[in-house]
């Protein structure tokens, strides 16, 4: 049953006033705690990095609201220290390798994963983070890439503000990743595979979910925390039309070489056999991308570690608000993951799950709905020094009604690290990649994945 949209506003507008008077409290605390002036910690404020990388083999550090699941970027862990510290960095993630698919026409666009066969520029991130005194703390990073039909493009990754409040809360607000799940707060480079899950782009977003808004983190004690934040949903899409764009090329390129062999009839029995199976997201009564929540938008997360040794971490999310058709969508996922040892070295198992509801309008204007699924399992391990291997399943239900097929999809991966200080370090990954579409065929992709890490998280700074 559709969540009306009078309904919808006005749990925005009362989540919003109640956001508005928690901050308004906390920050009554900061000035009016003992001894405290504007920039300096009170007695009894037990202040906490709100901020923490995890590191590369995945040490067990929770990653909750507001935390950073990136070894490479720096902590926002604001000390005592009142004066101003710049803390610049660059990432950038190329690929080599190609798909059985034809054109490539059947893998997933989104999260800059690589969909040309030979060179991909998947992105170069630029970013700093500034510390403002003990409380305050500024983080800008941008991203440049390009590919072989679009060419070059950039775009704002995340530029955010965040405040330390008394008693453990924080607040922030900027553009943001949703940390919705724990894949949709990674940054390309930060991946353990070349290519994000299937369903965290088809829900989510093209490049996952963000906000403009504003967000307040609490902590409910113990190791777990509370997240909610307001604002207007942000999925980025460069060239989400290319899936067609390149099949056009494919065929004029054909044409123009002199093998054109096809005739129109043929084309238009190849064209309804790729939309009748919801070939990359096209075909379909409702279009896909108007269900991404990109306006009003309003998000929760539940997260915290638990376990004899605290090496089980869970989180619980949900999103709702209104979507790019103007229309309502909700969200819901769940993530389960822990840390432990295989053979005396460091492992780590993670899965997550998501349910959507996306009302939509079809091409004569009637609206309805229709609902996505999903789940990925995966798992890696540290075997030697500096090498690892991870690999993963997952299920996307996909939905004939816009579109998109249903499909499964195997990756392994063989990774090595090359440390190079204090400047930094890089990332080899050679992946395979199996995808089974809907039924009625498969595809086969290799990869190999260069990422490249530079500036403050390899000069001591967040780690």
């Amino acid at each position: 049953m559709p969540v009306p949209t009078p309904l919808l506003k006005f749990i925005f507008h009362r989540l919003t006033a109640l956001l508005l008077g928690a901050v308004a409290h906390a920050t009554c605390g900061i000035a009016s705690a003992e001894g405290l002036d504007d920039h300096v910690h009170g007695p009894g404020c037990d202040h906490q990095e709100s901020v923490r990388p995890i590191h590369d083999d995945h040490d067990g550090c929770d990653h909750g609201p507001g935390e950073s699941d990136s070894p490479h970027h720096p902590a926002i862990d604001i000390g005592d220290d009142s004066g101003i510290h710049f803390h610049p960095y660059l990432n950038a993630a190329i690929s080599l390798g190609g798909s059985s698919s034809e054109k490539n026409l059947d893998l997933i666009a989104g999260g800059h994963a690589p969909v040309d066969d030979g060179f991909n520029l998947q992105g170069i991130e630029l970013g700093s983070l500034i510390e403002i005194g003990p409380n305050l703390a500024i983080r800008a990073s941008g991203n440049i890439f390009w590919d072989r039909y679009d060419g070059w493009d950039a775009e704002w990754e995340e530029v955010f503000a965040q405040l330390d409040l008394p008693h453990d809360w924080h607040l922030r607000g900027g553009r943001f990743l949703v940390p919705f799940g724990r894949e949709n707060a990674l940054h390309l480079h930060d991946r353990d595979f070349v290519e994000p899950a299937i369903s965290l782009v088809r829900m989510l977003g093209e490049e996952g979910l963000y906000t403009n808004g504003v967000e307040l983190i609490a902590p409910l004690g113990g190791d777990w925390s509370l997240a909610i934040g307001l604002g207007y949903g942000s999925s980025h899409s460069h060239g989400g039309n290319d899936r067609e764009a390149r099949r056009d090329a494919y065929l004029e390129a054909i044409e123009h070489a002199g093998e054109d062999d096809h005739d129109d009839a043929a084309d238009a029995e190849e064209d309804e056999h790729h939309h009748a199976h919801g070939r990359a997201g096209l075909g379909g009564v409702y279009d896909p991308d108007a269900g991404y929540l990109e306006d009003e938008l309003a998000h929760a997360r539940l997260s915290g570690r638990f376990g004899p040794d605290q090496s089980w971490q869970a989180g619980f999310s949900a999103a709702f608000g209104n979507n790019a058709g103007g229309l309502d969508t909700w969200i819901v996922g769940t993530d389960l993951s822990q840390n432990f040892e295989l053979a005396g070295r460091p492992a780590w198992w993670r899965s997550e799950a998501w349910l959507g509801r996306y009302q939509a309008r079809d091409a004569s204007g009637a609206s309805g709905h229709y609902q996505l699924s999903g789940i990925y399992t995966s798992l890696g391990w540290q075997f030697a020094e500096d090498w690892i291997t991870a690999a993963r399943a997952e299920w996307s239900s996909g939905n004939r009604m816009a579109g998109l097929e249903r499909r499964w999809r195997l990756a392994a991966n063989l990774g090595r690290t090359l440390e190079f200080p204090p400047a930094g370090d890089a990332h080899l990954r050679l992946q395979y990649t199996y995808d089974r579409l809907g039924g009625y065929g498969e595809d086969h992709t290799v990869w190999l994945q260069c990422v490249l890490n530079l500036g403050a998280a390899h000069h001591g700074h967040g780690h």
